[in-house]
């Protein structure tokens, strides 16, 4: 048969295929015209059309074997949502170790601090003080000749020369003590408690002696050897007059506090703040004596 022939068929298949389908409507349409004519008849039951068998309906038929049956559904995806995974905690212990270690390292970084802002405060005050005596003592030299009758001119040629050798012996005194500082300031404490004590051995102005002294116990403590910075700070309180005495007494009380001698310590910052209520040490003792 040839292939125009084969068309041929087809067509007319889905023809007739069309109009039993068109047929089946129209009965299906006759008999619900029917049902409805029944149903609305007068003395009729109401349930009587509702309990009526329901039939399949031939047009469904039709479609069905003409299109063929629905696809079955899709099942629809689940939507819970996974679990999210909670990160790991972190490692406490490690950080822990770290702000130790970070406070450990600035706590060492205050004490440096401290310990600059005390020299640095002190070579400040000490060289007020000596550059105030030497201005004093100058100031007297000239009083002395202004004073002086012309008859004794020669004694007091003779005096103001003493005072001029007096002041030079105290200028290289005033330089040695500088240059003792500077060592100490360095961190070289043995080279500024060597310099320090040849100044003192020599002999030096009493107003210098005592902050020789200071600083030698400074060096000690610095050099972790509190006992014999405590001997220096005492020393420098026996000196009649000092400057240096309410900073020699927190550093005593300080020396004490690391020798373990509460006891002492807490009566040597008792005295900072009764007995140099204006030293700037003041504050830090109240605070230490209060924790004794």
């Amino acid at each position: 048969m040839s292939l125009k022939s084969t068309e041929g068929l087809h067509v007319v298949q889905r023809s007739f295929i069309a109009v039993a389908v068109i047929g089946a409507m129209l009965l299906v349409g006759c008999g619900s015209s029917e049902e409805t004519t029944q149903q609305e008849q007068p003395g009729e039951p109401l349930g009587a059309a509702q309990e009526k068998p329901k039939q399949d309906k031939p047009m469904d038929q039709a479609l069905t074997s003409f299109i063929g049956e629905k696809p079955a559904a899709q099942p629809a995806a689940s939507t819970r949502k996974d679990s999210v995974v909670a990160p790991p905690a972190p490692d406490l212990d490690k950080q822990i170790d770290e702000l130790r270690t970070e406070n450990t390292s600035l706590k060492q970084k205050i004490v440096k601090l401290e310990q600059d802002n005390r020299t640095l405060n002190a070579r400040i005050a000490e060289n007020d003080a000596a550059l105030a005596a030497e201005k004093e003592r100058a100031d007297k030299a000239e009083e002395a000749l202004k004073a002086a009758p012309p008859a004794a001119a020669a004694p007091v040629a003779a005096a103001a020369a003493a005072p001029a050798m007096s002041a030079e012996k105290s200028s290289a005194s005033m330089s040695s003590y500088e240059d003792a500082l500077k060592a100490f300031n360095s961190r070289r404490y043995d080279e500024a408690l060597k310099m320090l004590q040849a100044m003192l051995t020599t002999g030096v102005p009493e107003d210098l002696a005592d902050n020789c002294t200071y600083w030698m116990g400074e060096s000690y403590y610095a050099k972790k050897k509190y006992k014999d910075a405590a001997a220096h700070f005492e020393d420098v309180m026996k000196f009649k007059n000092s400057e240096k005495k309410g900073d020699a007494e927190f550093m005593l009380a300080q020396s004490y506090e690391r020798l373990g001698n509460k006891v002492k310590a807490k009566e040597a910052y008792e005295k900072v703040v009764k007995d140099f209520p204006l030293n700037k040490h003041v504050k830090r003792a109240k605070e230490r004596w209060a924790k004794l």
